[in-house]
């Protein structure tokens, strides 16, 4: 079963913000200079432990906020339709995605 990173990040008021990253991505910079986006993709903000999919799911979306590095974790979540595949942007071919509550 694949397994992702994730961590939750909760502001002074409560609101969250769940960080989840495709293992092996841990340590890489991406960067499109054509779209003003540089990313390092660290384990202080992706966190080092693992879950599964299913795991994951229920925590995104009682978050107000959600923040998916990663073509494995990305594709994922289009697969369980929470992501639109035309939300999804891609930085030198890698997929991302933000989900926010509104």
């Amino acid at each position: 079963m694949q397994k992702f990173l994730m961590k939750v990040h909760e502001n002074h008021v409560g609101s969250k913000v769940v960080a989840v990253s495709d293992p092996k991505l841990i340590g890489k910079h991406i960067e499109d200079s054509d779209k003003g986006i540089e990313i390092t993709i660290t384990k202080e903000f992706y966190g080092e432990s693992e879950f599964e999919l299913q795991e994951i799911i229920p925590v995104v979306l009682a978050s107000g906020n959600a923040n998916l590095i990663g073509s494995e974790v990305v594709d994922a979540f289009i697969k369980e339709k929470i992501i639109d595949p035309e939300n999804v942007i891609s930085i030198n071919g890698i997929k991302h995605a933000q989900l926010y509550k509104i």
